[in-house]
């Protein structure tokens, strides 16, 4: 079941916020992974490419996986797509706390491309990653990023206390974050907001209290500064709306 959520008597609740609440974790992820197919191939149809921004944590890691099983199903399909993550943990390329890890070895459609930030083995350091990924992405404007929520209120390696709102990089490295592993590189909310569309997702009881200020418009978390240029959606499941 899917809840089209009426917003009258939330107060301060934005009203370019798309809420979206799916029964449980299993639908919410199956619904991602349609909505996404069906606006990515209608923008490669109408455009002859797309820019896709996943992320990692349980979540994401499914709605990664649900996307390639439907990739490799049509290996004739999604020429012009190019896959980017958010933020990147600067591990080896083999461990499974990549956030590019569902992909490895899995995805056998070659219409696609996929942009991976270097890993720790690469000889490169944190800051190589970082320009690198950078010039990559140089001209890219993203079509849609699927981020992943935090029980903090954080998404990409956007932590409370390290997302610098005013930062004008597209990029950056961390070598603290408050959650193992300590050394990543992060998407900017500024260039997070620059995408067309950004659907943060969410699942889960321990997620409820970031989604309250979310939709409370409560800025102590990075989470309410997501604003895309065309379409910001909250699509959630119902423990995360509804814990206690």
């Amino acid at each position: 079941m899917t809840d089209d959520f009426d917003m009258d008597g939330i107060s301060d609740f934005d009203s370019e916020l798309d809420l979206t609440i799916y029964s449980t974790q299993d639908e919410l992820v199956r619904e991602v992974a349609a909505q996404a197919l069906q606006v990515i191939e209608d923008r490669l149809l109408s455009h002859g490419f797309f820019h896709l921004v996943l992320t990692g944590g349980s979540l994401g890691n499914a709605i990664s996986t649900a996307l390639v099983t439907a990739w490799n199903h049509a290996p004739e399909m999604y020429a012009g797509l190019h896959i980017w993550w958010s933020d990147e943990r600067f591990v080896a390329s083999d461990s499974a706390e990549r956030n590019a890890h569902p992909v490895h070895g899995k995805l056998h459609n070659s219409n696609i491309s996929v942009h991976e930030a270097l890993a720790s083995e690469s000889g490169a350091s944190v800051s190589d990653a970082v320009k690198d990924y950078e010039s990559a992405l140089k001209g890219v404007v993203i079509d849609l990023n699927i981020l992943g929520l935090g029980p903090d209120g954080h998404v990409a390696s956007l932590f409370p206390g390290i997302a610098d709102l005013d930062d004008d990089r597209h990029i950056f490295a961390i070598t603290d974050s408050p959650k193992p592993p300590a050394t990543r590189i992060s998407f900017t909310m500024n260039f997070i907001n620059q995408g067309r569309e950004v659907w943060i997702v969410a699942g889960g009881a321990s997620k409820a209290d970031a989604v309250a200020k979310i939709i409370e418009g409560d800025t102590s978390i990075p989470a309410s500064y997501v604003s895309a240029v065309e379409r910001t959606r909250l699509m959630l499941d119902q423990a995360a709306f509804l814990a206690d």
